[in-house]
């Protein structure tokens, strides 16, 4: 069997295997990054299609899944980004780590649906919190001139986690975006 056709059958093997709500995250984040984040190029919209996604899925499909606001870190250094991804049933789904707005240093990450890596990508770690490591790491970074950074990103990185847990203002994020990225906008680009 050649390779293609293996992967075919695996790809398809693993959908088999998914409940009909893991079926419909899957299928709402595909759709989220194959008719907007990939063909736009979209970066930094971690925090925008977690939201997105879980509006939309709730929304479409009466299933609650969880924006996650955590770290990520490239295992290249202790520094830990700020970073967010949707948890359904213990299982991670990221897709915008594809494309970076700074690829030198940042290299694109993996496409993830409920913990399955698709294509290739470099492998990033996740984590709820940050490390005493990865805090140290960032006041290094303070100190050697990049305070507005980091300050910034630590503010955004607050809101962030506040958003995610008052869920009314979720839907006031997505419809305040920048022309093109709110809430109906997506929709109509990626519904059927």
């Amino acid at each position: 069997m050649g390779e293609a056709k293996r992967k075919a059958r695996e790809l398809q093997q693993w959908l088999n295997a998914l409940t009909v709500e893991e079926r419909v995250v899957y299928s709402a984040a595909r759709a989220l990054y194959d008719r907007f984040i990939r063909p736009e190029r979209v970066t930094e919209m971690c925090y925008h299609s977690v939201f997105f996604l879980h509006e939309y899925i709730k929304n479409s499909h009466g299933i609650i899944v969880e924006p996650t606001i955590g770290y990520i870190n490239d295992g290249t250094d202790e520094v830990f980004m700020s970073h967010a991804w949707l948890d359904f049933k213990d299982k991670k789904t990221d897709v915008s780590l594809t494309f970076t707005s700074r690829p030198e240093i940042n290299p694109p990450g993996q496409l993830i649906y409920h913990d399955r890596v698709f294509g290739q990508g470099h492998v990033y770690s996740y984590h709820r919190e940050i490390t005493q490591a990865g805090r140290a790491a960032l006041e290094e970074i303070r100190i050697s001139g990049g305070f507005d950074m980091v300050d910034q990103k630590e503010r955004e990185h607050a809101r962030m986690l506040i958003l995610a847990e008052d869920r009314c203002q979720i839907r006031a994020y997505l419809d305040s975006a920048p022309k093109g990225m709110t809430y109906e906008e997506i929709v109509a680009r990626i519904s059927d």
